[in-house]
């Protein structure tokens, strides 16, 4: 390796490594702020991106309707997207270190669940939808073939 890029990655590995307080932040009481260990947080999300693809390739059956899969494939979508930011506001940024960064991070997180969470009350609705449809539809199978019988073999009202 050149010493320029030796360089440059102690630059970079001490500048990912120090702990500076924001200087807007200097002289206040901070309290504790915990972080998820970055083991754990970026672990946690390449197995449920993993779960997340696995889940969106199975969408691709024909027994799921045409707008539920693609209701769904966008939500997977909005979930895949939510992790970066999330295992970023998680484990890599610092509240007292980063204000900016920590903000946007969540932020953006929240967004993209926010997104999800539209997406799946909009789901549910089409599922519903779907049930109502098919409740109907056994209900006027069963109980509509009653009523016609019922109504044919019923006296007539005649006046002589």
């Amino acid at each position: 390796m050149s010493a320029r890029i030796r360089l440059e990655l102690d630059s970079l590995r001490s500048t990912l490594m120090s702990h500076e307080i924001d200087p807007a932040l200097v002289g206040r009481e901070l309290g504790k702020w915990l972080q998820v260990p970055q083991w754990m947080s970026v672990s946690l999300a390449v197995l449920l991106a993993g779960v997340l693809c696995w889940y969106f390739a199975r969408l691709g059956r024909p027994d799921v309707s045409r707008a539920r899969r693609w209701m769904r494939r966008a939500s997977v979508l909005c979930a895949l997207a939510a992790l970066p930011p999330l295992v970023r506001g998680l484990s890599f940024v610092h509240p007292h270190e980063d204000r900016v960064g920590f903000a946007i991070a969540w932020t953006i997180a929240l967004m993209f669940l926010l997104a999800w969470f539209a997406l799946a009350l909009i789901d549910f609705l089409l599922v519903l939808r779907e049930g109502i449809g098919e409740y109907r539809a056994l209900r006027d199978e069963t109980i509509g073939n009653q009523r016609v019988r019922a109504a044919s073999d019923s006296p007539r009202d005649s006046h002589e």
